[in-house]
């Protein structure tokens, strides 16, 4: 098992969250639709937890954003409770795939002016074929 840690001050990330070369560098567009639908500083929360999120998956993943991994390549999106969901594609999937995990599972929590992200591997079952 593997475990990544982020901590992020939503107002210093606030920046990148209204940038509109910014958002599309590290956005989706499902993340940046499920943004946009919330409003005013909604909006810059949900994105900073997002990245958030993103960043302590590439912990997990051994790798730093830049260091073989896209910030596309992994998504977070809302399940239908609201919880976050972890896609891996393109080169963050490879990066899984060589290290037997099937799939990242998180936490996020919003507190104040922070939020903060666990993320943790959930490895392949065993005898089960790799994508």
């Amino acid at each position: 098992m593997r475990v990544g840690v982020d901590l992020l001050s939503i107002e210093r990330f606030s920046r990148v969250a209204r940038h509109p070369r910014y958002r599309t560098l590290v956005f989706t567009e499902s993340e940046l639709a499920e943004a946009d639908a919330l409003s005013g500083p909604r909006t810059v929360e949900r994105l900073a937890g997002r990245f958030c999120a993103k960043e302590a998956t590439a912990k997990v993943l051994g790798r730093g954003l830049g260091q073989g991994l896209g910030w596309r390549d992994i998504e977070i999106v809302g399940d239908r409770w609201g919880a976050p969901k972890v896609t891996l594609r393109g080169r963050a999937r490879r990066i899984a795939d060589e290290a037997d995990i099937d799939r990242v599972e998180m936490s996020l929590s919003h507190e104040g002016d922070f939020v903060v992200c666990v993320a943790a591997s959930v490895p392949f079952p065993d005898g089960e074929v790799r994508r």
